[in-house]
């Protein structure tokens, strides 16, 4: 059936995930940076996370304002920390959530007040892709180590995942960074050199324009908005405790 097939491919791409992570940490080359459109990255993620996220009973919504945007970058690592933050934030929402992953083009802002969560100077002329849970949160003393190799507060877990993003990240001369509160989800911002333009942005099938993304940030709901399944149904955001 349909749905027993979803459930392989989360199981196979869980195990995917888990190989390349110590491939990556133990045996890391340097990355085989190629021009890149960031937008059609985003669109990948939606296609390739949504049978995990069915299986974790976790409603996705993608914000696409980077299609056309050219960004000097190893597709494949940039997959690989996409699926590792994703994979991260299923684990700890056990009785489902919502998962939003946004990309965002600085240009396109330019001129325009950003909100609080982005505002940063070394993002001029880059972009920004973040990834935010409604999981539990991350305790304000474990958010310095998250991202050392072998750290987690997970039992059973390596503790690579994040560490493997750090590493990804770097090599592209971007950064990541977290920010959470106990019992008000996760994010995780990805930052990266832009080499062009924007053109349109997408959500769940929708496109939008980067004017309306922009005006989008502006006016976020800083619990988040509701998140659309592969349906096209809009779901409230389940909190997670």
């Amino acid at each position: 059936s349909r749905r027993w097939i979803e459930h392989v491919q989360a199981g196979l791409r869980t195990l995917s995930a888990t190989v390349n992570n110590v491939l990556h940490l133990h045996n890391t080359p340097q990355p085989e940076l190629a021009p890149t459109d960031a937008g059609q990255l985003l669109d990948w993620a939606y296609d390739f996370l949504l049978p995990l996220a069915k299986q974790a009973r976790v409603e996705m919504q993608i914000i696409n304002g980077l299609h056309g945007v050219i960004i000097q970058a190893d597709r494949h690592r940039l997959e690989q920390v996409l699926l590792n933050l994703a994979l991260n934030a299923f684990r700890f929402m056990a009785g489902g959530g919502w998962l939003s992953i946004r990309g965002i083009d600085y240009a396109s802002l330019e001129g325009l007040e950003r909100n609080e969560g982005s505002q940063n100077k070394n993002n001029e002329g880059g972009v920004e892709i973040s990834v935010r849970d409604t999981g539990p949160g991350i305790a304000q003393s474990d958010l310095p180590r998250i991202f050392e190799a072998g750290f987690s507060t997970r039992p059973g877990s390596s503790g690579l995942g994040l560490a493997v993003c750090r590493r990804i990240l770097e090599q592209h001369a971007g950064s990541i960074s977290a920010e959470s509160r106990p019992g008000h989800g996760a994010t995780f911002r990805l930052r990266l050199p832009r080499n062009r333009a924007a053109g349109t942005g997408r959500l769940a099938g929708k496109r939008f324009s980067d004017e309306d993304l922009s005006r989008e940030s502006l006016s976020a709901d800083p619990a988040g908005p509701a998140a659309e399944n592969s349906s096209g149904d809009v779901a409230e955001p389940a909190a997670t405790a």
